[in-house]
């Protein structure tokens, strides 16, 4: 597993390297701006996701139960079903 120095490093490697790449255009940071998202969890925090995901729990419902923004749940959802730690659930979003 990378360390976080080396996780921050490849970070910035990257966007040095797309800022290279088109430094003449306007450059957008996804997420920038959101000031209801704490990127932060507590093991435990995380736990008690994990178990309402697994009973199939609306993320509307598992941010009010942890207190989160519904923005920062759907993000550890991502983030969680990604790395393969949470089931994928058949949403119709697209």
């Amino acid at each position: 597993m990378k360390s976080v120095e080396q996780k921050e490093n490849l970070v910035i490697a990257r966007m040095e390297n797309f800022y290279f790449q088109n430094e003449r255009k306007l450059i957008h940071i996804s997420l920038e701006d959101l000031e209801d998202v704490d990127w932060f969890w507590a093991h435990s925090e995380i736990e008690r996701f994990d178990k309402l995901w697994k009973v199939n729990m609306s993320l509307t419902g598992i941010a009010e139960e942890l207190g989160r923004s519904r923005v920062a749940v759907l993000l550890l959802a991502l983030d969680r079903m990604y790395t393969g730690q949470v089931t994928l659930r058949n949403w119709d979003i697209w």
